[in-house]
Order: structure tokens, then sequence, then C-alpha cells
């Protein structure tokens, strides 16, 4: 086959050539700041022939799949969220953050819906949205919106990654303390190797496989902890009903983190067969998630109080039964490590190699995704802190991505339609929300971040 139709050559091509028509000839043709529907159909055209419509994904495989998305490995630090909020405030304050999560789940749905009809294109990624709605306002420049959005993504998955290796090197920890004493950080550094080999797998195909192993291991897991949690639970009176309001911003943080469905929001949309019923399916499944969240918070705070860890695993007696819980979830949670970075992955290489004119791109292929497996580990190395480093990245790109940006681009999509003063008022108090859980979570979470590397007590987790 000749070099330049190889097929990885052929695919990143196509990717660059429809981010390119996105970034440059398509906003090139905004005469007035607003792109008409031919313009976007005939843009978008040659990509519509080139791409395989995939089977269609029915009501219950979208409700499974915001499921799994949503139940990650957050969901164990809720425990030490409720710690951070209290009894009432904990358990009341998780339903509302999942009121607010979820409303802006729909309006990105609804802004998705609405400017698909009107510029007649279909699939449209997070960053299009924000940047075909910004568009009248930000004319050329609304591409910067768009690799915002991304840049938030990205660091939101490689922040998960890094998470991970932290929650399966302190599980390693955990269940060898009996035997010998292992510094976390050195475990990442044997977990390096192992993970480069894994992700080298670039078929969505086998992922998806790995995936569905990685569930079934998850889910055991969990309904094993909920399980031994209930056998334990001791008097909430016990506990304060709200925990102060200098650990709010940490609360709020490690929360915000665990509804991280609102990344697969707008995917799942555009793959449903029954696109009017996506509504329900949000909320059929968002309900079901956060009577888990707070079941999973309140009994683990119920049962351990004070003595909770960042995971709440980490509090399982030390015997075979619950060591092999523990390694249950960390296998589960170690090959959601590779579904996790895919996403970062189909975002930046596609614009890295296309950067390279060489018949090697497979090479230069397996070497960026080793040398960002090789940056994920380095900060989980950086902070091996498990409810710190999740407070930290729920701060940082959780409350953009779930709140922030979702009520801003409702107010940039229908400011100049028909958007309500209701509407704009309470789009910008969400954003108001968002920042100031922006700005205090961060700076919250790095003091939070250093007391424990001060503390020798903490040092490791």
């Amino acid at each position: 086959m000749d070099k330049e139709t190889s097929p990885l050559l052929v695919e990143i091509n196509l990717n660059v050539r429809n981010q390119n028509k996105n970034e440059n000839e398509c906003e090139s043709q905004f005469a007035s700041n607003v792109i008409t529907k031919e313009e976007y159909s005939s843009i978008n055209s040659e990509t519509k022939d080139l791409v395989k419509t995939p089977e269609r994904a029915t009501n219950l495989a979208a409700v499974m799949h915001l499921f799994k998305a949503s139940v990650g490995t957050g969901i164990l630090s809720l425990p030490t969220a409720v710690k951070d909020g209290g009894t009432i405030v904990g358990s009341v304050g998780i339903a509302i953050i999942a009121i607010m999560s979820v409303h802006c789940m729909h309006l990105l749905i609804k802004c998705s819906h609405y400017l698909s009809k009107k510029y007649q294109c279909q699939h449209l990624s997070y960053g299009e949205v924000a940047e075909i709605a910004s568009k009248p306002y930000l004319g050329d420049k609304s591409a910067l919106l768009k690799k915002l959005v991304n840049a938030f993504l990205t660091i939101n998955q490689l922040g998960i990654c890094s998470i991970y290796i932290v929650f399966v090197a302190k599980t390693i920890v955990e269940i060898t303390a009996i035997v010998i004493s292992i510094d976390t950080r050195l475990i990442i550094l044997c977990l390096v190797p192992i993970i480069i080999v894994f992700s080298l797998v670039r078929s969505l195909e086998k992922i998806a496989y790995i995936s569905t192993i990685a569930n079934v291991l998850s889910v055991t897991g969990l309904i094993m902890i909920l399980q031994f949690l209930g056998r334990n639970l001791k008097n909430p009176a016990i506990y304060p009903m709200f925990a102060g309001w200098n650990r709010l911003p940490i609360f709020f943080s490690i929360t915000i983190f665990a509804f991280e469905g609102i990344t697969v929001v707008l995917p799942l949309f555009n793959e449903v067969s029954k696109p009017e019923d996506f509504p329900w399916v949000i909320n059929f499944s968002m309900t079901f998630v956060t009577a888990f969240y707070i079941m999973i918070g309140m009994f683990g705070y119920i049962a351990y109080g004070d003595k909770i860890s960042g995971s709440v695993t980490l509090n399982l007696p030390d015997n075979w039964l619950y060591d092999t819980v523990k390694c249950i979830y960390a296998v589960g949670t170690f090959l959601s490590f590779f579904i996790q970075f895919y996403v970062p992955m189909e975002i930046m290489l596609p614009f890295l190699l296309s950067k390279f004119k060489t018949s090697r791109l497979y090479m230069l292929d397996y070497l960026f995704r080793a040398l960002f497996v090789v940056f994920t580990c380095l900060c989980a190395i950086g902070i091996p802190q498990i409810g710190n480093f999740i407070s930290l990245i729920g701060a940082v790109t959780s409350s953009s991505l779930s709140i922030i940006f979702p009520a801003l681009i409702h107010i940039l999509t229908f400011k100049k339609e028909d958007l309500s003063k209701f509407a704009f008022a309470k789009n910008m108090l969400l954003i108001i929300v968002g920042v100031a859980a922006f700005v205090i979570g961060t700076y919250s979470s790095l003091l939070a971040i250093a007391d424990g590397f001060r503390s020798s007590k903490n040092k490791y987790l």
C-alpha cells in the first residue's frame, strides 16, 4: 500500500480535515456572524458521506450507558463528601447538586437539538455546540470556545485516569500492607509498563469488551461494599448534621466530580433511536444514580465516621473476602482507565499526528499514547491522595463542564431568540455558582493537598 494511503494516515487526515472545516472554513462563511443551513450542510457533506452510520441505541441501552458513565471511582469518595457536609447537609446537598447537574444536561441537549435543527446538521459534539452557539457573538474567535471546552474535557479525562491509577496503587498497598510496607509511588511506577501496553489498543470494539468486563467487576464490588456498610451502620445522631462552612467547597467538588455523566450525554443523544425520549431517559437514569449516591455516601459515613478514607474500599476489613472485593474493584477500575483514556486520545492525537510528515505514523501514535500514560502516572505520583485529587479535578473541570458551560451555551443559543428573563437569571445564577465552586473549590483542594503532604499519617492517601 502506498505511504500516503495507509489506513492510519487516511483516518488522521479525515479527522484533521473535519476539524479544520469546523474551525476555519465553517467560520469564514459567516458573513454576518450567522451561518446558513446551506453553508453548514455543504461544509459537512463530505464527512457525512464518509462516516458510517452506526446502529442506533435503544432507550434501555442509553439508560445503562448513562448509569455506567456516572458510577465510577467518584462514588467511592462520596462518604468523604458527606463527612465534609454533614449527615443532613451532605445528603440534601447531593440531591441539590444532582438536580443542578441533570438540569444542565437538559440545557445542553436542548441547545444541541435546536442548533442541529436550525443548521440541518447532526452529531454535534460538546465543543461544536459551544462553537456554533457563540458564533453570532464571537465571530471568527468562536473556535476558541470549542478549544476551551475540548481542553477541559481532555484535562477532566486525564485527571480521571490519574485518579484511577492512584486508586489501583493504593488498593495494592492496602492489600499487601499485612506482609510488607510499600510506597504508593513505587507501585505506580511498576504499573506504568502494564498501562502502556494496554493503552496501545486503538480499536473501540476491543475497548468495548474491556468496558463490559470492567462494568461487571465494578457492579459486583459495589454490591459487596454496600451490603457490608449496611451491616455496620451506627447511630447517625452521633454525627454532625452540618460540618461547617469551611468544608463545603470540598464537599461540592467531590460530589460534582461524581456526576461525570455530562461528558457522555451528547454522544448518547446522537446515537439513540428515539431522541424525543431522551429527556426522560436522563431523568430516570439520574434519579436512580442519585439515590445510589446518597445511599453509598450516607452508609459509608455513618459506618466509619471521621475515620472514612478517600475511598471507602480502603476502610473494608483485612480478610480474604474483602481483600477479594478490593481486588475486584481495583481490576475493574484498572480496565476502566483505558475507556477514559480513549476520549482525550481521540481529541489530541489527530491534531498532533497531522504535524508530522512520515510513513511511520503508527509508531508516533504509540509513542504519544505512551507519553500521555507517563504524564498521567506522573500526576498520580505527584498527588497520591485519592479524596483530595478527586476534589481538585471536580473543582477545576467538573464544575466547568457540568454547570458553567451548559448554562453559558444556553444563554448564547437563545439570547437572541426567546430566552425569558427568568431563564437568563437562572442561568446566570448557575454560572455564578459554578465559578464560585471553581475558584473556592480549587483553593480549598490545593490547601487540603498541601496539608496531606505535611501530615505523615495521610502522606500516601
